[in-house]
């Protein structure tokens, strides 16, 4: 058994690839084999002593990107945890923006430079693949404006003739815990880039599908099964149900963005609660029904 073989039979993730070859290299720790093979393992599974023990057979493998100033280094420097003494000033706060393009910009540094002058100051940033990299929004004093992704995605995509889509965290003020927040960003991106919410998603638009992402595809099914079988080929119902429920079951609000009767939508909210046997008027049972509402979308 070779060994990737046998690292395989203990760390599920582990893929036979280079950083430059996926989306989101910095989930990963990647190593040289000593047949200079490049593996990367998902950093959720395994602690800093594995890493410690995987460096004696194993060479660890740097992830390059083009870093070109001091603070994008040092920046760089905390996130892989490399860092151990401020080099730079950091900010009063800060937050991750990931971006994602529907293809590679023809002069990559006229596509920054134009990324650059959405902010006051020059902000770091960095490629993880050809189309895709993330910002770090700085704010360096109280009074500093916040950039409105949603008001500007437009004229972006227009300026560049492609699409993009961005994934904004959090703002924290805490720097020493910037490892662990990009780290669950960067999760947050590729669930974001999977289930293609919006073209700017926050981390409060993924609160619903970081639950229905962590379904097993086995419990998924069951529950499709549960809730659906009697009305999942009645798509017009089916979309009535999400926007009642998006609408925090606002039957008024419903009937008017259905451009439907009050009464028309009570029927088909009473029909829907009579073929499933699930009331979606009650909290407790309009919350796992969105959900499952959500997921059926992607099926």
């Amino acid at each position: 058994m070779t060994i990737i073989n046998q690292l395989q039979s203990i760390y599920p993730s582990l893929i036979l690839s280079k950083p430059d070859d996926i989306d989101h290299p910095f989930d990963y720790e990647w190593f040289q084999t000593p047949e200079l093979d490049t593996i990367g393992i998902k950093k959720e599974e395994f602690t800093d002593r594995d890493s410690q023990l995987l460096s004696l057979f194993l060479t660890p493998y740097p992830i390059h990107l083009p870093t070109e100033n001091e603070r994008e280094k040092s920046w760089m420097d905390l996130l892989q945890g490399r860092n151990t003494q401020l080099t730079v000033e950091w900010p009063m706060s800060y937050r991750f923006v990931f971006f994602s393009i529907s293809e590679k910009p023809a002069n990559k540094e006229t596509f920054q430079e134009a990324f650059q002058a959405l902010f006051p100051r020059a902000m770091p940033l960095f490629w993880e693949t050809d189309q895709s990299g993330f910002i770090i929004e700085e704010i360096m004093t109280k009074n500093q404006e916040v950039i409105s992704f949603s008001e500007i995605i437009d004229v972006l995509m227009s300026d560049f003739y492609m699409k993009i889509r961005f994934y904004i965290s959090e703002f924290s003020e805490n720097i020493s815990k910037a490892p662990a927040i990009f780290s669950w960003a960067s999760h947050c991106h590729s669930i974001s880039d999977r289930y293609r919410i919006s073209s700017v998603t926050t981390y409060k638009d993924l609160l619903p599908y970081l639950y229905i992402d962590a379904l097993p595809p086995a419990h998924w099914e069951h529950l499709y099964r549960s809730i659906f079988q009697d009305v999942q080929a009645d798509e017009d119902l089916l979309h009535t149900i999400r926007v009642f429920l998006e609408t925090g079951a606002n039957a008024s609000l419903t009937a008017k963005q259905l451009y439907m009767h009050r009464n028309s939508l009570q029927y088909r909210v009473d029909k829907f609660i009579e073929k499933t046997g699930i009331d979606v008027k009650q909290f407790a049972y309009a919350v796992p029904t969105y959900l499952a509402l959500l997921m059926l979308d992607y099926e």
